[in-house]
């Protein structure tokens, strides 16, 4: 059977006809839900509403357990590994259990047993894994096993420092200064894949877009790109705001990508302060154009009395007589909004940024890449005045070292920053337009702990308890970009390949990945990839991610270098030879986490037109029609005769048991049941 025209007709009966449907109006009918669990058949499982009732995005969307939703927003959906021995073959038990069996050994367990382990009601069970997925020392040996094979040769940039990556590359050929690149790609998803350390990996993308580089601007960014993610975005991806503000303003990606490399006392380029302030820190929102700075309002009252956010810092770059730094004085009024005059005066604090590069082929090195001070192309003489609303609060002659160091210590301490990237994390991790109440929330713990170690731990911590988070009408307000998509696709369905580079099958699929519409690293200007959900509802978007997905459970045909396992899957699980029927609540409950009430295609005996979910309909008339031609569709196998376990793992005519598995559990990966989020 052609998987093509199975799509074709699983499209025709309403599945993607709700992909074209998941916008706007799809995610004001979620805010109808209110307490859609009424009763409980299994007391880990929240029941699908009543048929036609509005779920997220779609009537054809379940509303999952509130731990299937925390795994998708928290992460990259939940990892399949394991089901509860002794499955019965028998369909009414099939869809009346949770599959789920939590056991102590955690580096193989479910995720959603664990998730369900970890407490005995919901919010206890939240509160328990969001410390664990903020712990540093999280036990994360599946993906330190499966790394470590290949840590040294495969992955050979990851692990040296910039000086050695930049140096030995960046006057080489193609494949040698692109070669970061290429490793930190593969490892984003290799990782993404089989990291226990769902959050952090989420929040690296987050980063990545927030303080985005076209990564093929220049060999100099390719060269260093190793670094970039290694030394700047996942040490600090929890950490301390400024601490990453400083760190990727000194990296020759970000220097080059914005120019700032080019920013010096004999021409001022403004294009990494205007990032700085518009994208950075403080956002757009707290832009006030091009008005005098001495007429944008103060900031509000601070506790202390004053209208200066920095006054009760005790920072001693902020307060510093001895320079003439008088920033922290509660005297000062600090601007309550940027202007262009104040990207211009940071501008002019920041001449002389530089790294070293020696662009010399010929030469032994191409330099280290390490920051340098430029003091002879640093605007020296000349005081700066930055968000005091006129007052010169940064005297001349402190150095171009210091000076930018108080520009982004300035930008990334201000009370509209805080704002701006609390918006930002609740857009990511709740909806695209997240209450107020939970951005101020989470604004106002941002801002508390601008000199915390954790400061964006405590704000995720905020944001990931709240009310909001837990609100079930939030639930499908988001899609999954297509990097998330395929990443849950891989763990949802059983991958086993593991990617590196230099391996024909991993290059294969990146290849066909970066062929999409969301190829890592790419997004041309700074502001990075969309976090929208109306961007990636094009065809062109979602037909580009299926391909990629059929790709790898396509290859599931493989004696080697197979990635998916769907047929081994089922017959680990179901025993016995099971019928069709079984066979679809199997991996419907595989691929999404739970079973409704009710659940996917109906009790034995009724037919797929009668079955309480559009998904369970159109799986259950695909795994038993021979095709669609005509007018009506042939049912070939009844929906409750089993299927010889040998029939399965073979793809004999005129069944072809095996294809017809595979795009099955395919049709269930591209429905919007898998996709939301």
């Amino acid at each position: 059977m052609a998987s093509s025209s199975g799509r074709r007709k699983f499209l025709a009966a309403g599945g993607a006809a709700c992909l074209t449907g998941m916008g706007a109006s799809g995610a004001a009918s979620a805010k109808t839900v209110t307490n859609p669990v009424t009763n409980r058949v299994n007391p880990r499982l929240e029941p699908a509403l009543t048929k036609g009732a509005i779920i997220g995005a779609s009537e054809n969307v379940v509303l999952p357990p509130f731990e299937v939703r925390v795994l998708n927003k928290m992460g990259f959906g939940p990892a399949r590994r394991q089901l509860g021995t002794g499955v019965s073959v028998n369909p009414d038990v099939i869809m009346s259990t949770g599959f789920e069996t939590p056991t102590s050994d955690f580096a193989t367990q479910d995720d959603v047993a664990h998730f369900i382990a970890l407490g005995s009601t919901d919010d206890e069970r939240l509160a328990n894994y969001v410390e664990e997925q903020l712990d540093p020392d999280l036990d994360d040996s599946e993906w330190e096993t499966r790394f470590a094979q290949y840590a040294d040769v495969d992955y050979e940039t990851l692990s040296d420092p910039l000086r050695r990556t930049f140096g030995l590359r960046m006057c080489e050929g193609f494949s040698t200064y692109d070669r970061p690149r290429r490793e930190v790609e593969m490892a984003a998803f290799f990782r993404a894949c089989y990291s226990r350390r769902q959050l952090f990996e989420l929040m690296v993308d987050f980063w990545h877009n927030h303080f985005n580089v076209y990564v093929f601007d220049n060999r100099d960014v390719q060269a260093a790109w190793a670094s970039w993610d290694t030394e700047i975005i996942r040490p600090n991806c929890f950490g301390n705001f400024y601490n990453m503000v400083i760190a990727q303003a000194q990296h020759p990606a970000m220097m080059h990508y914005l120019d700032n490399v080019r920013n010096s006392v004999s021409g001022i380029n403004e294009n990494f302060c205007r990032e700085l302030f518009e994208l950075h820190c403080m956002g757009a929102e707290n832009y006030a154009g091009d008005a005098f700075p001495f007429q944008v309002d103060p900031v509000d009252v601070q506790p202390d009395g004053s209208r200066n956010p920095y006054a009760a810092l005790n920072d001693p770059d902020l307060d510093n007589p001895g320079l003439g730094v008088f920033l922290a004085d509660p005297n000062v009024d600090v601007a309550k909004f940027y202007t262009d005059t104040d990207v211009l005066e940071a501008a002019q604090a920041m001449t002389g940024w530089r790294y070293d590069e020696n662009q010399n082929a010929d030469a032994p090195n191409c330099g280290t890449g390490g920051f340098i001070a430029n003091e002879d192309a640093h605007n020296s003489d000349a005081s700066k005045s930055v968000l005091t609303r006129g007052f010169a609060a940064i005297p001349a002659n402190l150095g171009a070292e210091f000076e930018g160091k108080l520009i982004c210590k300035i930008a990334a301490y201000h009370p509209g920053t805080a704002t701006y990237i609390a918006r930002k994390l609740c857009t990511r991790l709740i909806s695209d337009n997240p209450p107020e109440s939970i951005v101020t929330a989470a604004a106002q713990t941002f801002f508390a702990h601008r000199k915390s170690n954790d400061q964006i731990a405590r704000t995720l911590r905020t944001i990931l308890l709240s009310d909001e988070f837990k609100d079930a009408a939030n639930w499908g307000a988001k899609t999954k970009r297509p990097f998330e998509y395929v990443v849950s696709a891989m763990r949802a369905g059983g991958m086993q390949h593991d990617l590196r580079p230099d391996d024909d099958a991993s290059e294969d699929f990146m290849n066909r990945y970066d062929d999409g519409t969301q190829e890592l690293f790419t997004w041309r200007t700074p502001d990075g990839f969309p976090d929208n959900r109306e961007h990636w509802e094009g065809s062109t978007s979602l037909v580009k991610s299926w391909r990629t997905i059929d790709w790898m459970f396509d290859r599931d045909f493989r004696e080697t270098n197979r990635f998916m396992r769907a047929i081994n899957i089922t017959l680990d699980n179901l025993s016995g030879n099971p019928t069709p029927r079984q066979v679809v609540e199997f991996w419907c409950n595989w691929l999404y986490g739970f079973t409704p009430a009710g659940s996917w295609c109906g009790p034995v005996g009724t037919l797929h037109q009668s079955a309480p979910t559009k998904v369970g309909s159109v799986a259950l008339q695909f795994m038993t029609q021979l095709g669609f031609a005509g007018n009506a569709d042939a049912s070939v196998w009844s929906y409750d005769e089993p299927i010889l376990r040998n029939d399965l793992r073979a793809n004999d005519s005129p069944f072809y048991w095996h294809q017809r598995l595979t795009g099955m559990v395919k049709l269930l990966v591209w429905s919007p049941q898998f996709m939301q989020r």
